[in-house]
């Protein structure tokens, strides 16, 4: 097996690592919520969201195309994907190298872009801010840059030196109607203290038009990212280790969770706008786990204000959900995964269903479509 095609491989047990401590960060109170941690490729990855209208399907040759090249790498990588543990730590450090590595290499481009990026995979904490006031000046209205920027400076667990107010502001002049927006402000105006501010914040992002935290965005851009460095692996190495690092800059959900968990048992006009996002939330997420935090929020809201028979309710969707991922075919799974990056046209569809009609929909998409194939074409399936 080729290096390159071995850490793609090596993915999944990156993943498992990544997605421990992404959990522990979510969950300030074990037994308050449930979230769905995302994993990476080939496990439920949390796919893209924004506000594309136009439903994608997945024509029937780039699938068949796909789905034989995936078939061809499945039996090349059966022989030879059990690593030691000392290889598997060697591979996540090959993972993490390879993120600053980019970051190195896209730091030095024009593109705002490419620098925002850089910022997004940089450990030093100066000269990620650095890179960030230089990927803002570069494109001072895009909401996704300035979003990324709010999001890195009030991560808790990274102390930065960061015009973190200035940046809130621009986020809500370009970003005014998404509620992600402004609960990540309502969370910092609470972490400093500032009450009533963050209910305020909060019942803007109760009500707001839409709810996106630019996962395609930064899918799409990781792998666009891979490819302009002059990365050596070819598309689907690129497209899995983008949903590998996409994984690590999604929002810290507990800082949201914890303001409603502490706040709604005291205040029924808390309990009430927390209710109020977390039916937004399920309404309007397109991931995963953006639905789940919907639906936990609104159960911890419920609790508080006496509801109980409706926190049932609540609660029989998220075990729905959960029996769900159980029952999932797990070789559909694996094979999903993998299709969805087999070929540029199937991940820009994949990507673009998922934009259209939320994660879940979208994979059941892809899988109607491999069944409808393989119902008609059965000598197309990969060998056991």
């Amino acid at each position: 097996m080729t290096s390159a095609r071995r850490l793609y491989v090596v993915v999944a047990s990156v993943a498992a690592l990544l997605v421990l401590i992404y959990a522990t960060r979510q969950l300030d109170s074990p037994d308050a919520i449930e979230i769905a941690a995302p994993t990476l490729i080939p496990a439920e990855v949390p796919l893209a969201e924004a506000t594309a209208t136009h439903q994608a399907d997945f024509p029937a040759a780039d699938l068949r195309s796909a789905l034989a090249d995936v078939c061809s790498n499945a039996a090349n990588d059966s022989a030879d994907n059990e690593l030691t543990q000392e290889e598997i730590q060697a591979q996540i450090d090959a993972f993490n190298q390879l993120g600053l590595d980019l970051s190195d290499r896209l730091a030095v481009s024009a593109s705002a872009e490419h620098i925002h990026l850089a910022a997004l995979l940089e450990n030093d904490s100066d000269t990620r801010v650095e890179l960030l006031e230089r990927a803002i000046s570069g494109s001072p209205s895009e909401p996704f840059i300035i979003w990324s920027a709010v999001r890195v400076c009030s991560d808790s667990a990274v102390s930065l030196d960061c015009p973190l107010r200035d940046w809130e502001q621009r986020l809500i002049a370009v970003d005014t109607q998404n509620s992600e927006s402004w609960i990540r402000i309502a969370a910092n105006r609470y972490a400093a203290g500032e009450t009533d501010a963050a209910l305020e914040a909060m019942r803007h992002a109760a009500t707001a038009a839409e709810t996106r935290i630019y996962w395609t965005e930064t899918v799409e851009m990781i792998e666009r990212g891979l490819a302009a460095a002059g990365s050596e692996y070819p598309f689907p190495e690129r497209a899995g280790m983008a949903f590998g690092f996409a994984a690590m800059m999604l929002p810290v959900y507990g800082d949201y969770t914890r303001m409603c968990v502490e706040q709604s048992p005291q205040s029924a006009e808390w309990a009430y706008t927390c209710l109020a996002y977390g039916e937004l939330a399920e309404n309007q997420s397109k991931t995963d786990i953006g639905v789940s935090i919907g639906r936990s929020m609104q159960k911890l809201a419920l609790e508080a204000l006496g509801e109980m028979e409706k926190a049932a309710d609540v609660e029989k969707r998220l075990q729905h959900r959960r029996q769900e991922r159980l029952n999932a075919n797990i070789e559909h799974t694996v094979l999903t995964e993998r299709l969805m990056t087999a070929n540029p046209s199937m991940f820009t569809a994949f990507l673009a269903a998922t934009r259209s009609v939320g994660e879940v929909a979208a994979r059941r998409k892809i899988v109607a479509e491999i069944d409808r194939l393989l119902e008609q074409q059965p000598e197309l399936a990969c060998e056991p």
